[in-house]
């Protein structure tokens, strides 16, 4: 990717002596198309910090249920999909007007490594995915002791 040609703030932040290796972090950035006008907005969706290391994200989903809903998580990528059939009744059935979304869709989330998925519900049409951040102690910010 010749990042000459895209003229984004990103470009000028990989320029900043103080940024030194978040190449791969405006890489990212650009792939999932932020400040692009395209953007999904299918289905919508809340992102809530609960406490200061818990969050959770809910999907407004109706018409879906359970067994139409796959929530799966690989790597850093947080995936929720459906996979509904949309044939009415077998197909005996005319859909005159459809005001409700029942489209499949396909949304994916990059995780934090230190976020940890710890649970889902689906309860009346909002799906719920709990989230955690769990920081080894390693990685804790730790006071230095002058020598």
């Amino acid at each position: 990717m010749a990042y000459t040609k895209i003229p984004t703030v990103f470009n000028e932040l990989r320029q900043d002596p103080f940024l030194v290796g978040f190449d791969q972090f405006f890489d990212r950035l650009l792939s999932t198309g932020v400040g692009s006008t395209q953007a999904a907005s299918y289905p919508p969706y809340n992102i809530v910090k609960v406490t200061e290391d818990t969050f959770r994200i809910e999907l407004a989903i109706a018409g879906f249920d359970e067994s139409e809903i796959d929530v799966t998580v690989q790597d850093d990528k947080l995936t929720v999909e459906s996979n509904k059939d949309h044939v009415a009744s077998g197909g005996k059935e005319t859909l005159i007007h459809q005001g409700i979304a029942e489209r499949n869709f396909k949304r994916v989330w990059t995780l934090s490594p230190t976020i940890v998925v710890t649970g889902a519900s689906f309860v009346n049409g909002l799906l719920t995915i709990n989230l955690k951040n769990e920081i080894p102690e390693k990685e804790k910010p730790r006071k230095i002791n002058f020598s």
